[in-house]
């Protein structure tokens, strides 16, 4: 796993702030340091050199992550052409 950054505050019921590193794409799972899913990023907003992005989070209570790090899975590789096992 990947830390990418670090959730500031909770909005509304279901929305989080995160400041981050370097922007992830739109779409992706983020997780707690458990590998447990916290929600998926919504939003990309502020300064490219210290992005924020707003979370959809699927926690019953989402206040108890703030100030907790905030993780993505590293990418996986996809390989062209046959597979290393298969016969020719």
């Amino acid at each position: 796993m990947e830390e990418i950054g670090e959730i500031l505050h909770v909005i509304k019921d279901d929305r989080a702030i995160a400041k981050v590193k370097v922007a992830p794409k739109l779409g992706l799972t983020v997780y707690d340091v458990r590998r447990k899913p916290i929600g998926q990023i919504m939003d990309i907003f502020g300064p490219v050199k210290s992005p924020y992005i707003e979370i959809e989070v699927k926690e019953r209570d989402p206040k108890k992550l703030t100030n907790s790090p905030v993780y993505i899975l590293p990418k996986t590789k996809s390989v062209k052409g046959r597979d290393k096992n298969e016969r020719r």
